[in-house]
């Protein structure tokens, strides 16, 4: 029986634009706009120790500035790294819903800059009742030590869990572990199928 929806955060409830930051930080760069890249914002190695929690935000922001030459203030940068994202309202209200009747956890890779930043912009995400994030984890889905861990903080059941994510390779690292899953590709095919799971076990 299911008991708990678990969702990703990004691109299943926000979509995060990385071109777009990575065109402000060019603003404060002197490398000529036409050659600075996301690569230089998004640091090949270094942005998934971030995710992993093995390097710290200043320290993430320190391997930006040398990459990026840009002078921006660690505060700036905060600001800007989590500024371009946009929120889901079709997946809120989904999740909102869900929330009423069911326990809503969040399970992502991500980074200790953006966590509080979304929830600052985009309070209606404040439906959960628990998250399981990478940085905190110490490991990224889709390795099966992610998912172990989450089940563990959260004190879940997988057999009564449903994961919620855009990435195949996430979907079925969840199933390996015991969870029932979907791959999220759009607002409506996700919410008809978590009711036709929702319906199969008659709730």
């Amino acid at each position: 029986m299911i008991k708990n929806i678990l969702f990703d955060i990004g691109s299943v409830l926000v979509l995060g634009d990385p071109a777009a930051t990575a065109a402000e930080f060019a603003l404060y760069s002197d490398i000529p706009a036409d050659r600075f890249t996301a690569g230089q914002v998004f640091l090949p190695g270094v942005q998934l120790a971030f995710e992993r929690g093995e390097v710290s935000a200043e320290q993430y922001y320190r391997a930006f500035l040398e990459t990026s030459r840009c002078r921006v203030s660690f505060r700036h940068f905060s600001v800007i790294w989590a500024k371009h994202f946009v929120e889901i309202p079709q997946m809120t209200r989904l999740g909102r819903e869900l929330a009423g009747s069911l326990k809503v956890f969040f399970l992502s890779n991500t980074n200790p800059l953006h966590i509080p930043a979304l929830y600052h912009l985009f309070p209606g995400l404040l439906f959960f009742h628990g998250q399981a994030l990478s940085y905190e984890l110490g490991v990224l889905k889709p390795e099966p030590a992610f998912y172990q861990r989450a089940l563990e903080k959260l004190e879940l059941d997988p057999g009564e869990c449903l994961f919620v994510d855009d990435l195949a390779d996430n979907v079925a690292a969840a199933r390996q572990v015991g969870m029932q899953a979907l791959r999220h590709l759009d607002p409506g095919r996700t919410a008809s199928g978590i009711r036709e799971v929702l319906e199969r076990q008659g709730r």
